[in-house]
């Protein structure tokens, strides 16, 4: 019989903690409990990386290049 199972991750042993995950599942046992919420958790990373970039990176800009005064220009030829 399916039973609703809590399951809060938290790092480290302090009891007052946050959770870094918290997942309410449908399961008959623990063991298929966690096994829900793990592979809740594998598809949560797998879908954060495909939002990197292709080579697995994520862009890094200057707080200038964030505020649109960049200091390069990709794809110019430099003028001279």
């Amino acid at each position: 019989m399916s039973v609703q199972w809590v399951i809060e991750v938290r790092l480290g042993t302090r009891p007052d903690a946050t959770p870094i995950r918290k997942a309410v599942v449908e399961a008959d046992d623990e063991a298929q409990a966690l096994s829900l919420v793990l592979a809740q958790a594998q598809e949560d990373v797998a879908r954060a990386r495909s939002t990197l970039g292709d080579d697995g990176q994520e862009e890094v800009f200057s707080a200038a290049e964030a505020a649109g005064r960049s200091d390069h220009h990709a794809g110019e030829e430099s003028g001279g």
